[in-house]
C-alpha cells in the first residue's frame, strides 16, 4: 500500500467505523496510555526491588559469615572426635560424681553433608548441684547443645535424682 493509499484510507475511516470504531480506538488508546503510566513503572519497581532484596540477602549472608569469624566463636570439630568426646563426658561424669551407666547415640547429616549431628542420650544419677556443674560443663563445649534433661526423684527426702539427658554434639565435616 502506498502512502497515498494510506492516506486516502485514514480520511475514509471515520464515515465507516461509525460510533462504535469511535469508542473502540479511545479504549485502544487508553489502554496504552494505562500500560505505559501504570504497568511498566510497576514492572521496574519490582525488578529494581527484587535486585535490592538479593543484594541485601548476599551482604547479610557475607556479613553473617564474617561476624561469626569475627566474633571468635570457636570453630566446631570433625566427627573423629566424637569418641573423644563420650570420653569426656564419662570423665565429667566421674569429677562431678555422676553416675553414667549407659549411652546411646545416633548420627545424621545436616546441611547438604557439611554437618554431623549426633544425638546423645544416657541416663544418670547424682545430686542437683553436680548435674547443674555437669550441664554447664556440656553447654560450654562448642558444638553441644542439651535437648532434654528429666530429673526424678524416687522419694522426697532424697538427695540422689535419676536423670534422663538428651544431647546434640555438632561436627563440621572438612
Amino acid at each position: 500500500m502506498k502512502q497515498a493509499q494510506f492516506i486516502w484510507t485514514l480520511r475514509q475511516w471515520p464515515k465507516y467505523a461509525g460510533v462504535l470504531g469511535w469508542v473502540g480506538l479511545g479504549l485502544i488508546v487508553a489502554g496504552v496510555l494505562i500500560y505505559r503510566q501504570t504497568v511498566v513503572p510497576f514492572n521496574r519497581d519490582l525488578d529494581r526491588r527484587e535486585a535490592d532484596v538479593q543484594d541485601m540477602a548476599r551482604r547479610l549472608k557475607s556479613n553473617a559469615i564474617a561476624a561469626s569469624t569475627v566474633a571468635g566463636l570457636p570453630p566446631l570439630k570433625t566427627p573423629n572426635t566424637f569418641t573423644e568426646f563420650l570420653r569426656n563426658v564419662s570423665l565429667w561424669g566421674d569429677k562431678h560424681h555422676i553416675a553414667i551407666s549407659q549411652s546411646d547415640y545416633k548420627s545424621s547429616a545436616e546441611a547438604d553433608g557439611h554437618l554431623v549431628r549426633y544425638g546423645v542420650q544416657f541416663p544418670a544419677q547424682g545430686r542437683y548441684v553436680d548435674i547443674r556443674a555437669l550441664v554447664e560443663d556440656l553447654q560450654a563445649q562448642p558444638g553441644v547443645r542439651v535437648e532434654t534433661l528429666i530429673l526424678t526423684r524416687g522419694r522426697i527426702d532424697e538427695d540422689m535424682l535419676f536423670m534422663q539427658l538428651q544431647l546434640s554434639y555438632l561436627t563440621e565435616v572438612r
